[in-house]
């Protein structure tokens, strides 16, 4: 995945840059420099992306594990505080 596509893929799942940071263990600055470059992202970083896509149950937000199920809410609460 090139990065200029990270944030169409970021928007497709309802994620903010805070939330994928939080999701990837990285600074916002890194998903703003990735969501900028027109090569390929890091290899890691496309197989964490890819966990994400097929095992959402397992998804974490703010440091916390939450189901599929409670992760709307979460992103709902994240969006309103920033």
């Amino acid at each position: 995945m090139l990065g200029t596509e990270l944030r169409a893929w970021r928007k497709r799942h309802g994620m903010t840059q805070e939330t994928l940071r939080v999701e990837l263990g990285v600074s916002r600055q890194t998903i703003v420099v990735w969501e900028q470059m027109e090569t390929p992202l890091p290899r890691l970083t496309e197989l964490a992306l890819v966990a994400l896509d097929q095992v959402p149950e397992c998804r974490t937000a703010t440091g916390h594990r939450y189901t599929a199920a409670e992760l709307p809410a979460v992103r709902e609460n994240v969006r309103m505080r920033t």
